[in-house]
Formats: C-alpha cells, sequence, structure tokens
C-alpha cells in the first residue's frame, strides 16, 4: 500500500514507466535531481525514482500543511474572535482568522460595524480603552529562515493574533488628467493612518517604478507612474498588522459615535464585570483555498500557528512547527529520515521533504474526513489559481489538481489526476538543482507537465 513508498526499494512496486523516465532523465541531464512518487486510488505504489530521498520542496510544502491542518483542526473548523466588555474596556480575544479581507462577508469593516452596532445595543457609548489579548499567540511574526531582504513583499507578510487583509496594505494608484502627480489612496484596510510622499507622472512607461511601504504609523509612498496607465493596486507588507487592526477598529467605533479613551494597553484588562458583546465566526475552508489556490505564504503560516494553538496550546511559530511534526507522526508512524520542517508555507530554503512524504500525506489526507476540502483547494490545471496557465493545449486541461512551487533551486508538483474512466492517481515531482542556474524552472515545468501526462496514460498498469 501507499506507505510502502516510504520504505526500502524492495518493497517498491515499478512498472514499466519509460515516458515518465525519459522525462525524469531529461530532467537529471539538466542538472536537477528528481524525486517522483505515485500510488493509486487502492494505495498501491505504482512508480518511484528517489522518492526517498529529500529535497527543498517549496511550495509544495504547503500540501503538507494543509493536511497537518485539516486534520488537526477538522475541515469544518471555525474561527472564533471574541469581544468582551470587562471594567468599562473592550477586550478582544485572538483566534488567528486570517479571513478578514475587504469584499467579503469578513471585511474587516464590516466585523467592526458589527461591534459597534452591538455596543449600542447595550447602550454602551463609551469605553475607557481597548485591550488586545493574543492568547498564546506570541513570538514572531516570521520564521527567522525567510528571506531576510524581502520581508516588506506581500509574499513575507507578518503572521499575528490580530490580522488584516493577510496582514498587507491594499494601496490604489491612477493618474488623473492634467495632474503633475499620481492620485495615492489606501484601499484596504480602513483605518485613518495617514499617506505621506508623493508618485510623479511621466509621460514613459520605461522606467516608470513606483512603491509603498509601511513605515509604524504612516504609508510612504514613492516612484514614477505612467500617466497612460489604467489604474492599478500594489500590496506591501505590514510592519505590524495589530496597529492597523486597533486603528481599524477605532475607526469603526469612532463613526457609530462611541468614544475611546486614550489609554490603550496590549494585555486582556481583568474586571468584575464580563459581557460577551460579540463573536465573529469565520470557516478554515476560506483560507485553505488561499493556502493552495493562491499558494499564499500568510495563510499557511497562519494556519500553523492556529493549529499550534489549539491542539498544543502553543500559538507561536514554534508551536505551529512542532503540531506539523506531531500531525506528520501521526500519519506516517514517524517523520521519515532527513526530512526538515523550517516554515509551513516552503518559502524557506532550509526545508526537506520527499516525495514519497507529500503523495502519502495527499493520500491519507484527501481519502479521510473532510478530504474533499484540501482536494476542493487544490488548483486545477488550465483554469484555476497557480495552475491556470498550465497544461495548455492537453486533454488534462480541467482533470489535473495540484500544488506547483518554486523558489531558486526547487521547482515541484504535487497532486492528482482524474482519468477518462473515473480513477484517480496520486503523484508528487520534487526538483532541486544549482540555485545558480537560471531560466530552468520553465523546461523543468514542461517536464513536470510530461510526467503527469505519463501518469495520466496506460504505462503504470499493476
Amino acid at each position: 500500500m501507499v506507505l510502502a513508498i516510504l520504505g526500502p526499494a524492495v518493497l517498491c512496486f515499478r512498472a514499466p514507466a519509460q515516458s515518465i523516465e525519459r522525462a525524469v532523465a531529461a530532467a537529471e541531464a539538466l542538472g536537477a535531481h528528481t524525486g517522483v512518487a505515485v500510488c493509486d486510488a487502492d494505495g498501491h505504489v505504482l512508480y518511484r525514482h528517489r522518492a526517498t530521498e529529500p529535497m527543498a520542496p517549496a511550495s509544495n510544502m504547503k500540501v503538507l500543511t494543509a493536511a497537518a491542518v485539516l486534520h488537526g483542526l477538522g475541515a469544518d473548523y471555525e474561527f472564533k474572535t471574541k469581544f468582551r466588555l470587562q471594567g468599562g474596556r473592550l477586550v478582544v480575544q485572538a483566534s488567528g482568522d486570517p479571513n478578514w479581507i475587504h469584499e467579503t462577508e469578513h471585511a474587516p469593516e464590516r466585523v467592526f460595524a458589527n461591534v459597534a452596532a452591538a455596543l449600542q445595543r447595550l447602550s454602551v457609548r463609551e469605553i475607557a480603552g481597548i485591550d488586545l489579548d493574543a492568547g498564546t499567540f506570541v513570538g514572531p511574526a516570521r520564521p527567522a529562515t525567510w528571506p531576510q531582504d524581502q520581508l516588506y513583499t506581500y509574499y513575507c507578510a507578518p503572521t499575528g493574533p490580530f490580522v488584516l487583509e493577510q496582514s498587507a496594505l491594499v494601496v490604489g494608484i491612477s493618474a488623473p488628467p492634467d495632474r503633475g502627480q499620481a492620485d495615492v489612496y489606501l484601499v484596504a484596510p480602513s483605518a485613518d493612518l495617514p499617506l505621506r510622499g508623493s508618485i510623479e507622472l511621466v509621460d514613459s512607461s520605461k522606467g516608470a517604478t513606483y512603491g509603498a511601504s509601511d513605515t509604524g504609523d504612516a504609508v510612504a509612498v514613492r516612484g514614477r507612474f505612467y500617466r497612460k496607465s489604467p489604474p492599478v493596486s500594489i500590496r506591501t507588507a505590514m510592519r505590524d498588522p495589530a496597529v492597523w487592526y486597533l486603528a481599524s477598529l477605532r475607526q469603526a467605533l469612532a463613526k457609530a459615535g462611541i468614544t475611546v479613551g486614550v489609554g490603550i494597553t496590549g494585555g486582556a484588562a481583568g474586571a468584575s464585570a464580563d459581557t460577551l458583546v460579540y463573536e465573529h465566526k469565520s470557516r478554515l475552508a476560506s483560507a485553505m483555498l488561499r493556502m493552495l489556490e493562491d499558494s499564499s505564504n500568510f495563510d499557511a503560516e497562519q494556519c500553523l500557528r492556529v493549529l499550534g494553538h489549539r491542539t498544543l496550546g502553543d500559538g507561536s511559530l514554534a508551536g505551529g512547527l512542532l503540531a506539523l511534526e506531531q500531525e506528520v507522526k501521526k500519519q506516517l508512524g514517524q517523520v521519515p529520515e532527513g526530512v526538515v520542517l523550517a516554515d509551513g508555507s516552503g518559502l524557506s530554503r532550509q526545508n526537506r521533504l520527499t516525495a514519497g512524504t507529500l503523495v502519502v500525506a495527499l493520500f491519507a489526507s484527501c481519502n479521510g474526513p473532510g478530504g474533499a476540502v484540501l482536494r476542493d483547494s487544490l488548483p486545477v490545471a488550465g483554469r484555476s489559481g497557480t495552475l491556470s496557465g498550465r497544461f495548455g493545449g492537453t486533454n488534462l486541461v480541467g482533470r489535473v489538481r495540484a500544488k506547483t512551487g518554486w523558489i531558486r533551486g526547487a521547482s515541484s508538483l504535487s497532486g492528482l489526476v482524474e482519468r477518462a474512466d473515473g480513477t484517480r492517481r496520486w503523484f508528487s515531482i520534487l526538483m532541486s538543482y544549482d540555485q545558480k542556474q537560471d531560466g530552468l524552472n520553465k523546461d523543468l515545468k514542461q517536464l513536470q507537465e510530461q510526467i503527469v501526462q505519463a501518469i495520466d496514460g496506460t504505462g503504470l498498469e499493476r
């Protein structure tokens, strides 16, 4: 069965698969060590090559994280953020909810308006202050192994107990006629922190670069914007998500006519009276979809912290990794030799997984309770997410669900193919190469697609 893919070579049934072997040989001729593992819908191992060799998984790490989170929390898990009145102060108890995103049912301005309305129903027109109770969500906001020169980017956004907009600012830029400067405005979150600086309008698109950054108490903008460009929006990482959370909450309360005292503290306040004002709930499935379909690093790390919070009472990054390790042990019996769990997203180069480990995790999770959530969250070839531009012109469009992955030195693809006869095959392809090689991923992606085409065909019969 599928666990045999993790054992010695003698346990592996290996049928003739010349098409796969040709693609693997081509990848290795390019300098990419290639791990491949395949099983059928009954869990029988159909093929493997270097399936037990640890390699950098890139964003295929999210497959293992998603499987662990779904198994540990349950597919029906809900994040529950509670707003309480204690001694005249509004206390917000963290749930680590990653789903507060504008233009959704969990838009921060909508949630905070509900809080304000709940206070009004209690005839509360003034509160002494606001306390953000982080609970077990303590410690660093990002893995130390993330690229330190990219922490300003949206894909390196910090995690935390109180997060809005996946911890990224959304800044809009447009070019008004007959003006020398672009219009710059904060799309999300809704908060009254100021924008500082300007973006110059220029008559040529060449060299038109622009950006925004969080300075802690404002948004700094800079650069040049092409005068004929349509409006755009850009995302940049927040410095401290709790600052924006608090500013957005205060703004919503002020809009509702509720006065907030100036003394704001960072810990939970004790009081004789304790009243639940409002509880906001959202579903884990929404974060799963962003994690896998959009390849969201933020959602992977945030959900892993929630897993640690719920299963170990430790919502730190370290607690999340420990919870991930425990879930791997539950599925595999042990953490395979050479496997390294450095983060939940795959952005850390120190991560090491095997193709066999990923196939077991996929197979076990998708065929277990709530497995449809993981399966339905995977991008679909030629149609959605990071696979929308893959497998074009082939008969696999719409029939492959898989997670892509790339960082310099690693390219990967893991998922399942739904065959014409209604059966499924599960696969993982990990490719590891010298980080100094440029432009190799395009060729490797083509070879990955050739391997999946062969997996779908008749060359792997037991």
